[in-house]
């Protein structure tokens, strides 16, 4: 081969302008998608009140099966279940069971057979306010969870167990 006949081979790339368009129009484009998506500050207050609900019917058939009391303590964070051993109360991490905290914007009330009872923090608390007993019946009482948008959940237990919860979603600003 003879060099007129080798063709020239000319190295092109992008611009750095060409490049900072692409990344700009990416940008818009992914704004415009994010901003399309539907307001989700209220799914986590829906999904801890979900879990919890679950969890105290679970924890209830958990009683009848092993014929045991239970217990619940709810924290200023969070809440975490008892057993009772014969003598004491005994931290009950076996999973589901595994204590459970919340993050910062979500609060907790307690209102405790009539009573608002001023919540503690996680380390304070030594036994449960709330008992399940071995027949399935327990402390009535309602737990409140709310967010910094003013949406409540409220679930309610009474003495037989029996759940009712009610969600006050405030989305006036969607």
């Amino acid at each position: 081969m003879d060099s007129a006949k080798q063709m020239k081979v000319k190295i092109q790339g992008f611009t750095l302008i060409e490049i900072m368009v692409v990344v700009v129009i990416i940008s818009i484009a992914m704004g415009a998608v994010l901003m399309s998506f539907p307001d989700r500050r209220n799914d986590r207050l829906k999904e801890h009140s979900a879990r919890f609900s679950a969890l105290m019917s679970l924890v209830q058939d958990e009683a009848i099966l092993q014929s045991r009391d239970f217990g619940l303590s709810i924290n200023d964070s969070g809440y975490s279940f008892y057993r009772w051993m014969g003598k004491n109360w005994e931290v009950y991490s076996d999973s589901p069971f595994e204590s459970r905290s919340f993050e910062e914007n979500i609060k907790s009330e307690v209102v405790l057979e009539g009573v608002d009872i001023k919540l503690l923090k996680s380390d304070k608390i030594k036994k449960p306010q709330i008992v399940i007993f071995s027949s399935g019946e327990m402390t009535s009482f309602i737990y409140i969870l709310s967010n910094k948008e003013k949406s409540t959940a409220t679930i309610k237990f009474d003495a037989a167990g029996n759940l009712e919860q009610v969600l006050k979603l405030n989305d006036e600003d969607e």
